[in-house]
C-alpha cells in the first residue's frame, strides 16, 4: 500500500480505537448552531444536543483549540439528511488538526448525509401539452434535478441550411427561429474531435436586404476565439441547447431567466407535486484554503455526498474549450499562423465545486460527488500528500479530479512550497462524468510531482479517463516543436515521477477522439504507467497516447485491447520517443493477462457503495 495511505489508514483505526478518548460534536438538520454539539454530557443548563451546520460545527472545534492545543482526535458526526449550504464552507489553517489527532468531519453510521448547494423548487403547475412550470428560486441556473436525477435542458438540431458567416455567426433561410424567445441564452454546441464549445447567440434578425434569411450574430469574443484557436475550430454546430421552443421530449426543461420560470415535461409516472426537485446555486461548496506559510493540515472528511454545485461561467460567456475544458486566457494571446493559444500554454482551468489549496494531509474517505455543474475536485496550489480514497464521481458536468494546473507557478514556480506532489487517488469509481462539457477527463494531472493515480475504475465518459502533463513539451528545458514560441525556458518543468497503475479503463472516449485511457503530454522524468487493464474504447487512438512532447516514461503490463490503437505515440520532435521506455506489455492480447486484470480497478474490500 502507498505510504501515505497506510499512514492515513492507520490514523482513521487510530481514532476509531480511541472512540473513548477522541471529542465527538454532532450535527443533525434539527440541531441548533447555539448548541454545543455535545451529546455525552449532562444537559443541566438546555445548551446541550447537536449543531444545525457544519460551519458550526468547524466554530465549535475552533472554540475548543482556542481553549487548549489539542490533546486527543475530534469527531464531528453528521447526522443523515441533506444540508443547504448558504455560502461555501471554508477550512482555514486555524482549522487544522495533527498527525495525532486529526480533524475527522465525517457521516454517522448508517447515515449519508449531503451537502448541497442547491435549492427545492416548489409552487408547481400543469400547463399546455403536460408541460409543468415554476417559479425559479435563483436567477439563473444550468442544472436541474428531478428526484435526484439530473434533467436534460431543451435540446434539439441546428436549424435547417445553416450557412457560416465568417466569425460573425450564422445566416439561414429557416425563419422559424426569428420567433424564438430569450435568444441571448440559447447555446450552439459543437464536438470537434477532442473539444466540445459552446457559443452563445447575441441576436436573430431578418436579414436588411434578403428578407427570406435570417441572420444570427454569435455573441463575442467567445465565438472568435472558437474559431480562431489552434487546435480544432468549430463551424456548424451538432445541436443547439437551452431555447424553449425546442422543449418536446420527456424529462427535458428549460428556464425562462427574464421571467424566472421553469419549465418541465415530466415523464411517465412523474408527479411533480411529489418529487424534490432541484437547481444548483452555490459554485463552490467546500474549499480548504491555506498558505504557503501556514497549510491546512490533518483534516479528513469521510462518507459525505457533495451535491447540487453550479458553475455559471459557461452561461455567460460561452466555453470555447482548447483541451480537457481549458480555456485559451484572452489576456496572454499567442498568434501563430493565424491561429490563436495563449502563451507557454497556460491556459485557464474549468474549476471544479471542492476546491484544495495549500492543503496538507488532507483526505476525502468514500465520499460520493455527484450533481455537480463544474468539475469534482480540485487539488491545486501547493496541496501535498493528500488523499482520495474509496470515493465515487458521478453525474458532473465537467472532469471528475483535477490535480495541479498549467500556469507559470505551476511549471515553473518561484516558490517551491507552490508544487503540487504526493498526492494520491486510489480505490475509487468515476463514471459518467464530463455530461455538460465533453472535453473533460476523468483524473486530470497537471505539472505535479510523484501524483498517484491508482487502482480506479474508469468508465463512461466521452473522452479521455487519465491526462498526465501539460504544455506539448513547450515550457520543457530548450521548448517543443513548434517555431513560434513564449520565451524559452532552461530549467525543466516540475513534472515527473507521477504513477499511473492498476487502473481498469473501459468504455471512455465515446464521443470525441484525439485522446486515450492514459493520455500524456510534455517531459516528465520517472513517470511510469504500468499494471492498466483497457479495454473498449471507441474514439480514437483510444489505449496509451503519448502525445507531444511527452518524454522520459516508462510504460510497462499494460494490457490494452479492443481499442483503435493500443499504444500510439505522437512524440517524434526532439527524438522524445527514444526518451520513452516501452516494455513487457499486452496489446492486442485476448483474453487479456489473468494478473493484470486481477491487480487493476478497485478491490471487491474497496469497492465505493452504490449510493
Amino acid at each position: 500500500m502507498h505510504k501515505l495511505a497506510t499512514i492515513l489508514a492507520a490514523t482513521f483505526l487510530a481514532v476509531s480505537c480511541r472512540g473513548a478518548l477522541a471529542v465527538t460534536f454532532h450535527v443533525a438538520p434539527d440541531g441548533n448552531d447555539a448548541w454545543s454539539g455535545r451529546l455525552e454530557r449532562a444537559n443541566r443548563d438546555g445548551t446541550d444536543g447537536p449543531l444545525a451546520s457544519l460551519s458550526g460545527a468547524r466554530d465549535a472545534v475552533r472554540r475548543l483549540k482556542a481553549e487548549s492545543p489539542l490533546r486527543e482526535p475530534v469527531h464531528v458526526v453528521i447526522a443523515d439528511g441533506r444540508y443547504a449550504l448558504l455560502e461555501t464552507l471554508t477550512f482555514a489553517p486555524e482549522d487544522s488538526g495533527t498527525e495525532s489527532c486529526p480533524i475527522v468531519y465525517e457521516a454517522a453510521p448508517g447515515a449519508a448525509p449531503v451537502l448541497s448547494g442547491g435549492r427545492v423548487v416548489t409552487g408547481w403547475k400543469e400547463q399546455d401539452g403536460g408541460i409543468w412550470t415554476a417559479p425559479c428560486p435563483v436567477e439563473n441556473t444550468r442544472q436541474l434535478y428531478v428526484d435526484g436525477k439530473r434533467a436534460i435542458r431543451a435540446r434539439g438540431p441546428a436549424p435547417a441550411g445553416l450557412e457560416l458567416a465568417g466569425n460573425v455567426g450564422y445566416h439561414t433561410r429557416d425563419l422559424r427561429i426569428l420567433q424564438w424567445r430569450n435568444v441571448e441564452d440559447i447555446e450552439f454546441c459543437y464536438l470537434v474531435v477532442w473539444s466540445h464549445s459552446r457559443c452563445k447567440i447575441a441576436s436573430i434578425q431578418p436579414d436588411s436586404k434578403d428578407r427570406s434569411l435570417a441572420v444570427i450574430r454569435m455573441q463575442q469574443p467567445t465565438f472568435t476565439s472558437a474559431r480562431t484557436k489552434e487546435g480544432v475550430r468549430v463551424a456548424l454546430p451538432d445541436y443547439v441547447e437551452n431555447a424553449f421552443e425546442l422543449l418536446d421530449e420527456a424529462g427535458e426543461w428549460y428556464l425562462d431567466r427574464p421571467a424566472k420560470t421553469i419549465y418541465y415535461k415530466p415523464g411517465p409516472g412523474e408527479d411533480l407535486t411529489q418529487a424534490q426537485v432541484v437547481v444548483s446555486a452555490l459554485e463552490t461548496l467546500v474549499e480548504i484554503r491555506g498558505s504557503a506559510e501556514r497549510p491546512v493540515r490533518n483534516v479528513a472528511l469521510k462518507n459525505l455526498t457533495f451535491a447540487e454545485a453550479a458553475w455559471r461561467q459557461p452561461g455567460q460567456i460561452g466555453h470555447a474549450d482548447v483541451q480537457a475544458n481549458f480555456l485559451n486566457d484572452p489576456a496572454r494571446p499567442l498568434n501563430r499562423d493565424g491561429v490563436v493559444t495563449t502563451i507557454h500554454n497556460e491556459q485557464l482551468k474549468s474549476p471544479a465545486n471542492v476546491i484544495c489549496r495549500y492543503a496538507e494531509g488532507v483526505a476525502f474517505d468514500r465520499c460520493t460527488f455527484t450533481r455537480l455543474g463544474g468539475a469534482g475536485l480540485d487539488i491545486e496550489q501547493g496541496s501535498r500528500q493528500c488523499l482520495v480514497t474509496g470515493c465515487r464521481f458521478f453525474d458532473i458536468s465537467g472532469s471528475a479530479i483535477q490535480i495541479g494546473d498549467v500556469r507559470k507557478d505551476d511549471h515553473h514556480p518561484a516558490d517551491q512550497r507552490r508544487i503540487v506532489r504526493e498526492n494520491t487517488v486510489r480505490n475509487c469509481l468515476i463514471h459518467d462524468c464530463c455530461l455538460e462539457y465533453k472535453g473533460g477527463v476523468g483524473v486530470f494531472v497537471g505539472y505535479t510531482q510523484r501524483t498517484t493515480v491508482a487502482n480506479n475504475e474508469i468508465r463512461e465518459l466521452p473522452y479521455s479517463g487519465i491526462s498526465v502533463g501539460w504544455g506539448w513539451g513547450e515550457e520543457d528545458a530548450g521548448g517543443g516543436a513548434y517555431e513560434v514560441q513564449g520565451p524559452f525556458y532552461e530549467r525543466p518543468t516540475v513534472c515527473r515521477d507521477n504513477r499511473i497503475m492498476n487502473n481498469h479503463i473501459h468504455h471512455v472516449m465515446s464521443e470525441l477522439h484525439d485522446g486515450g485511457a492514459i493520455y500524456t503530454l510534455g517531459n516528465q522524468p520517472g513517470t511510469l504507467i504500468a499494471g492498466n487493464h483497457i479495454h473498449d474504447n471507441r474514439g480514437g487512438p483510444g489505449g496509451i497516447y503519448l502525445d507531444e512532447g511527452s518524454g522520459f516514461i516508462e510504460i510497462t503490463g499494460n494490457s490494452v485491447y479492443r481499442v483503435p490503437t493500443p499504444m500510439n505515440y505522437n512524440n517524434r520532435a526532439q527524438d522524445r520517443i527514444k526518451t520513452c521506455r516501452e516494455h513487457d506489455n499486452f496489446f492486442n492480447v485476448q483474453p487479456p493477462p489473468a494478473q493484470v486484470v486481477e491487480q487493476a480497478g478497485v478491490p471487491s474490500s474497496e469497492a465505493p457503495e452504490s449510493r
